[in-house]
């Protein structure tokens, strides 16, 4: 018996885990803070707001992507969290400075079309001809508002 049970989680186990992806597949809107620590450039504290699309990746189980364009985020699902692939990165343009994040961690919690997504990692600046690199991070909220 205990041999049958072993096949059988085998065989329905990935089953349950693509059903459970699919759950995530969607549109979100995002709000929140991010807080940035660059050395040159001072601390500061942003409010973070976005519409986001969860899709299914290629290289990645889960693709984050913002509609805006500036940002792609690869992730793979651990029980009920997404955590992030570290390195993914984002860019903007802001008041003519140049802006890359490059994620060291991150990960998203979903239940019932909401959810809080967090992400830390690296900045860096370009601004005046000059690179200042630093620190930021993220804590957010999701709300599912589409398909």
């Amino acid at each position: 018996m205990p041999r049958l049970a072993f096949l059988l989680c085998l065989l329905f186990i990935p089953l349950g885990c693509e059903a459970s992806r699919q759950e995530w597949l969607g549109l979100y809107e995002m709000t929140g803070t991010a807080h940035y620590s660059i050395p040159g450039l001072g601390h500061l504290s942003s409010p973070v707001s976005a519409t986001w699309r969860v899709s299914e990746g290629t290289a990645v189980e889960l693709l984050l992507s913002d509609v805006a364009g500036g940002c792609s985020l690869g992730a793979h699902v651990e029980e009920e969290r997404a955590q992030l692939e570290p390195g993914a990165s984002c860019t903007w343009n802001e008041n003519g400075v140049l802006f890359t994040l490059s994620a060291v961690h991150g990960s998203i919690v979903l239940a019932d079309g909401r959810g809080h997504f967090e992400m830390a990692g690296r900045v860096t600046a370009t601004a005046w001809g000059k690179l200042y690199p630093g620190e930021f991070f993220q804590n957010a909220t999701l709300t599912r508002v589409g398909p």
